[in-house]
């Protein structure tokens, strides 16, 4: 399908080619079916003219600004619905940071957004929707960073020597604070296994406390693939690396101490700190810059890889032309 490689061209940061956007019509007032849910035309319009006074598509027609637009919506609805398959789900006060977070990039009042999305047809509620829906496909990408874009220091080492052979000169990056943690995660994806899981954590919680080893308990326990085998070991990470919630809790910890249970959109998590350490020395700055670009590349790849496994079992009909 032509439109599913322009959609997945959007998704990798490709050209997008032009197709056929001059008079736009509709069916039903809908641009578009992704899977089990519609974008309706007055939803294409309104991203259309908030892409347009961002300032960043100056550079292209109208025609490819809503090919692009519209590609967005559908990689986002995808995401979206295999976000609440997962569970995820967006609060009332996450609703309002996102909201407040779209006025803010459009330099207006969150009531001057309420105003401007009803001249284009779309209601209060159904904008509160959409912010929640842009929480949840936020949490899914926090998911694939999380699962799949972790980075070893033999991956980092071997990045600075590529680099030095091929004459690439590397970022230099400012001190940044460095942690390193071990946890242990039990899944609560589905509202009867969540009651189970924080019964679960809490008993693992109070068995952590009482002495016994947390690797052990880690390696036995343990939901998350990655680390469990380590006893749980994260490694060193910075900030922004973990979702909100787990970077809250270790950052109220001291070394040696344990977190009470921690609830996450992975689930229930225990969390032990290890060490802190500055990253002062302008070796340290450079390998936390190296690290970020692998985790940005990473991540890339690993969402451009979700949304084509998406794709493959998804019914997509792009209805204006």
């Amino acid at each position: 399908m032509k439109m599913k490689t322009v959609l997945l061209a959007v998704m990798a940061g490709l050209a997008l080619p032009t197709v056929q956007a001059a008079g736009v019509k509709a069916v039903d007032s809908i641009a578009a079916v992704a899977d089990n849910q519609v974008i309706t035309l007055s939803r294409l319009n309104a991203a259309v003219e908030a892409a347009k006074r961002s300032g960043g598509v100056r550079s292209m027609t109208d025609g490819q600004i809503r090919n692009q637009v519209l590609a967005q919506l559908i990689n986002e609805s995808l995401l979206v619905q295999a976000g609440k398959r997962r569970g995820l789900a967006a609060s009332e006060a996450e609703v309002d940071a996102e909201l407040a977070r779209q006025a803010a990039a459009q330099k207006v009042g969150v009531e001057a957004l309420y105003a401007r999305a009803a001249r284009s047809g779309i209601g209060r509620n159904a904008l509160r929707r959409q912010a929640a829906d842009a929480v949840v496909g936020q949490k899914v990408r926090q998911q694939v960073i999380q699962q799949q874009a972790q980075v070893s220091d033999q991956e980092i080492d071997a990045a600075i020597e590529q680099a030095a052979r091929q004459g690439i000169a590397l970022p230099e990056g400012g001190a940044v604070k460095e942690y390193r943690a071990q946890h242990i995660l039990i899944k609560a994806d589905q509202a009867l296994a969540a009651a189970a899981a924080e019964d679960t954590i809490h008993k693992l919680w109070r068995e952590a406390r009482s002495g016994q080893d947390f690797a052990q308990l880690a390696r036995q326990y343990s939901q998350d693939a990655g680390s469990a085998p380590q006893g749980g070991d994260l490694g060193w990470f910075s900030d922004g690396v973990m979702v909100p919630e787990f970077e809250a809790a270790v950052k109220s910890l001291e070394p040696g101490q344990l977190s009470r249970p921690v609830k996450s959109q992975f689930g229930w998590h225990i969390i032990r700190l290890n060490e802190t350490r500055e990253s002062g020395s302008p070796e340290a700055r450079r390998r936390h810059a190296v690290r970020n670009l692998i985790v940005q590349q990473k991540a890339a790849q690993a969402q451009a890889a979700l949304l084509q496994q998406l794709y493959e079992g998804a019914y997509v009909d792009v209805r204006v032309r």
